[in-house]
């Protein structure tokens, strides 16, 4: 039998809140709700998210799950410790016929038994999972078929995260190709998403899906992001770092002057308060100078001269 990875199935961190568990699952199971989806994976699919959702949401089951630790690898061959099995660890579990649907995996941990075994007709849709309760239903108390959500990515320069832009996207969809004015918000992080209400596929009979933008930040070529501040590296002369002096420092704002302390080292870091990226709160993050000492590659003969005299003064 194979470990299965619950957070991973519903596309979550380990940490996340009751409230989180049952948005991503309600957005999965839009995509892949067998009456929705007609793709051959779609049942198999929404089994497993179904699967997910029923231990996470529980906070005895999933502190169940916990223990097991999160060290397991998806798919990676899996035996439950010796007693782990549910012994007289009594569960409940809700829908339709017992004994079918769920895993291997989780009746080693929880015992047989799910609600997920076999198509149900009337409303309710698949697997006793209401179609309409997760579309969403109208305000005359009929079922509305909200459209499914689409996702995409846009990425950005670093500089539009800081300060913020307007950006064009252009997404393929039924309808053709469309575009997309989509506003950058300052501070946004990578990862991040931004959500265009109504912008997503329409719906049969309700309002359409929303369209949800993960934001990438491309690659700088002068700064490095490390949370919310940034890394520069300086070029100091090897005169400067022993004597200190001033230096211009680049930041996304413009370059700033910055005092070099005598007798800096190579890949010594100074930190400039406040030069880093915007936050989405107010204020910002710091920006951390890495200085490299650089000497000539090629010394005139008085540099020569000046460098012979110094090393013999330090031996």
């Amino acid at each position: 039998m194979e470990y299965v990875d619950y957070y991973k199935a519903l596309d979550v961190d380990r940490n996340a809140s009751a409230e989180e568990l049952t948005k991503a699952y309600k957005r999965l199971a839009r995509k892949y709700h067998p009456d929705l989806n007609k793709s051959p994976d779609a049942e198999g699919k929404f089994k497993s998210l179904n699967e997910a959702y029923e231990v996470l949401k529980d906070a005895e089951k999933r502190k169940r799950y916990d223990l097991l630790g999160a060290n397991w690898k998806h798919g990676a061959p899996f035996e439950p410790p010796p007693g782990w099995g549910p012994g007289n660890v009594q569960y409940e579990f809700r829908g339709g016929s017992p004994g079918g649907g769920f895993s291997d995996f989780f009746e080693s941990i929880f015992g047989g038994g799910g609600p997920f075994g076999r198509r149900q007709g009337g409303r309710g849709g698949f697997g006793g999972v209401d179609l309409e309760d997760l579309l969403g239903r109208g305000g005359n108390g009929a079922g509305e078929l909200r459209g499914q959500d689409v996702e995409s990515t846009l990425t950005v320069a670093l500089e539009d995260s800081h300060h913020g832009a307007k950006r064009t996207v252009e997404l393929s969809g039924p309808a053709g190709r469309r575009r997309y004015d989509v506003k950058i918000p300052r501070g946004i992080r990578d990862g991040e998403k931004i959500r265009l209400s109504g912008q997503g596929r329409a719906g049969q009979s309700g309002p359409a899906g929303d369209l949800y933008i993960t934001i990438r930040i491309a690659p700088h070529p002068t700064f490095k992001v490390e949370g919310d501040d940034l890394r520069v590296q300086v070029a100091v002369p090897a005169w400067d770092a022993a004597l200190g002096a001033k230096v211009q420092v680049p930041t996304l704002d413009g370059p700033v002057s910055m005092t070099i302390p005598s007798g800096c080292s190579s890949g010594q870091s100074l930190r400039l308060k406040g030069k880093g990226i915007h936050l989405r709160g107010g204020g910002k993050g710091d920006l951390f100078a890495e200085l490299q000492i650089t000497v000539p590659k090629k010394l005139s003969q008085e540099q020569q001269e000046l460098f012979t005299r110094l090393r013999a003064l330090e031996q």
